[in-house]
């Protein structure tokens, strides 16, 4: 993996977990929330996710970066004066209980990031899973399911303790995959 890919998945790991360390605090100290003292899993929402990336992203990646630019979730920009970005960024939340549910989004970006304008592609996966469960083998059950010749050594990953619904010990993870151009 190219190293703006690997800084983007970096930079994204920081983001969320800073985000997670954000809403621990503030649930933990809102007696409303006396039962679900979760971080951020409490908000287990692709596009909040998406927003929280993009606004680090935007003040630590020295580049200038979209979201939402020509149906791609977020792209960095050359520096050159070209119409070609330099990174095309899709991200998906992969966090139903089977995992059957998003591998057909997951699909079509893959299939959108190879055909897209942009010197690179980068799949973003949002997910989690219990302390106890191996990130290694939920990495090789999606690389399988994506089906579109994912090694699963391919990944890059940056991940975070935190607290999930009732309490659970979870990790949070940001898996990158580049993936190649046509």
């Amino acid at each position: 993996m190219t190293p703006i890919l690997k800084k983007i998945v970096s930079l994204s790991g920081e983001a969320l977990n800073a985000e997670d360390q954000y809403l621990l605090d503030a649930i933990g100290n809102n007696q409303a929330y006396d039962v679900d003292r979760s971080g951020l899993l409490y908000i287990n929402n692709e596009r909040y996710y998406q927003f929280v990336v993009a606004k680090h992203l935007f003040k630590t990646l020295n580049r200038k970066v979209e979201i939402e630019k020509d149906l791609i979730d977020l792209v960095v920009l050359s520096n050159e004066c070209t119409p070609k970005y330099y990174v095309a960024v899709e991200m998906k939340r992969w966090m139903s209980s089977t995992g059957n549910p998003e591998i057909p989004g997951i699909r079509n970006d893959f299939d959108k990031l190879k055909g897209s304008n942009s010197e690179h592609g980068l799949m973003l996966i949002f997910s989690s899973n219990p302390i106890e469960s191996s990130l290694g083998e939920n990495i090789r059950i999606l690389s399988e399911r994506i089906d579109r010749d994912v090694d699963p050594n391919g990944w890059f990953i940056e991940s975070f303790e935190t607290v999930g619904i009732n309490g659970i010990k979870n990790v949070f993870w940001v898996a990158g995959y580049e993936v190649p151009k046509y």
